[in-house]
Protein backbone atom coordinates (compact mmCIF):
# COMPACT_ATOMS: atom_id res chain seq x y z
CA UNK A 1 0.00 0.00 0.00
CA UNK A 2 1.26 3.58 -0.96
CA UNK A 3 -0.21 6.57 0.73
CA UNK A 4 -0.07 9.71 -0.94
CA UNK A 5 -1.67 13.55 -0.65
CA UNK A 6 -4.62 14.70 -2.34
CA UNK A 7 -3.61 17.63 -4.86
CA UNK A 8 -6.82 18.78 -4.93
CA UNK A 9 -9.15 20.63 -2.14
CA UNK A 10 -12.27 20.16 -3.91
CA UNK A 11 -13.70 17.09 -5.39
CA UNK A 12 -16.93 16.84 -7.36
CA UNK A 13 -18.74 13.45 -8.39
CA UNK A 14 -20.97 13.31 -10.93
CA UNK A 15 -22.89 10.28 -11.71
CA UNK A 16 -22.40 8.92 -15.15
CA UNK A 17 -23.86 5.70 -14.25
CA UNK A 18 -26.12 3.59 -17.69
CA UNK A 19 -29.35 1.76 -16.97
CA UNK A 20 -30.33 -0.59 -19.45
CA UNK A 21 -33.81 1.06 -19.54
CA UNK A 22 -32.49 4.70 -19.62
CA UNK A 23 -33.76 5.76 -16.47
CA UNK A 24 -30.30 6.89 -15.43
CA UNK A 25 -27.62 10.15 -15.29
CA UNK A 26 -26.02 9.34 -18.02
CA UNK A 27 -28.92 9.82 -20.18
CA UNK A 28 -30.18 12.40 -18.54
CA UNK A 29 -26.87 14.69 -19.30
CA UNK A 30 -24.56 13.43 -16.77
CA UNK A 31 -21.76 12.90 -19.48
CA UNK A 32 -22.16 16.75 -20.82
CA UNK A 33 -22.23 17.84 -17.79
CA UNK A 34 -19.00 15.88 -16.13
CA UNK A 35 -17.32 17.60 -19.58
CA UNK A 36 -18.15 21.20 -19.22
CA UNK A 37 -17.34 21.22 -16.02
CA UNK A 38 -13.75 19.35 -16.27
CA UNK A 39 -13.36 22.01 -19.08
CA UNK A 40 -13.46 24.78 -17.19
CA UNK A 41 -12.40 23.64 -13.89
CA UNK A 42 -9.68 22.86 -15.37
CA UNK A 43 -9.02 25.80 -16.88
CA UNK A 44 -10.17 28.08 -13.92
CA UNK A 45 -8.81 26.52 -11.15
CA UNK A 46 -6.19 23.71 -12.04
CA UNK A 47 -5.26 21.35 -9.84
CA UNK A 48 -7.26 23.05 -6.78
CA UNK A 49 -10.42 21.65 -8.51
CA UNK A 50 -11.19 17.56 -9.76
CA UNK A 51 -14.49 16.94 -11.02
CA UNK A 52 -14.96 13.14 -11.45
CA UNK A 53 -16.95 10.91 -13.59
CA UNK A 54 -18.56 8.37 -11.17
CA UNK A 55 -20.52 5.37 -11.27
CA UNK A 56 -23.75 5.00 -9.55
CA UNK A 57 -24.81 7.81 -6.72
CA UNK A 58 -27.00 5.87 -5.65
CA UNK A 59 -30.27 9.18 -6.46
CA UNK A 60 -30.53 8.67 -10.67
CA UNK A 61 -34.38 8.96 -10.29
CA UNK A 62 -33.76 12.58 -8.86
CA UNK A 63 -31.88 14.04 -11.81
CA UNK A 64 -28.37 13.51 -12.17
CA UNK A 65 -26.86 13.48 -8.78
CA UNK A 66 -23.48 14.97 -7.55
CA UNK A 67 -21.13 14.59 -4.87
CA UNK A 68 -19.23 17.17 -3.16
CA UNK A 69 -16.16 16.84 -1.44
CA UNK A 70 -15.30 18.29 1.70
CA UNK A 71 -18.87 19.96 1.98
CA UNK A 72 -19.98 16.39 1.28
CA UNK A 73 -23.35 18.05 -0.19
CA UNK A 74 -25.63 16.05 -2.84
CA UNK A 75 -26.99 18.20 -5.45
CA UNK A 76 -29.78 16.53 -6.70
CA UNK A 77 -32.23 17.23 -9.70
CA UNK A 78 -29.77 18.72 -12.02
CA UNK A 79 -29.69 19.17 -15.78
CA UNK A 80 -27.46 20.13 -18.36
CA UNK A 81 -29.14 23.52 -17.95
CA UNK A 82 -27.76 24.00 -14.54
CA UNK A 83 -23.89 24.54 -16.00
CA UNK A 84 -23.51 28.24 -14.81
CA UNK A 85 -24.96 27.73 -11.11
CA UNK A 86 -22.77 24.81 -10.45
CA UNK A 87 -20.39 26.80 -11.40
CA UNK A 88 -21.28 29.48 -9.16
CA UNK A 89 -21.30 26.05 -6.37
CA UNK A 90 -17.98 25.18 -7.11
CA UNK A 91 -16.42 29.22 -6.79
CA UNK A 92 -17.92 29.46 -3.51
CA UNK A 93 -16.39 26.49 -2.35
CA UNK A 94 -13.14 27.67 -3.46
CA UNK A 95 -10.97 29.09 -0.50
Amino acid sequence: MKKEKMISNIEVYICNHRRENGEDCFHKGGKEVTDQLKRWSKDTFGKDVKIFRSGCLGKCEEGIAIATYPKKDFLLDVSKDDVEELKSYIKDQVI
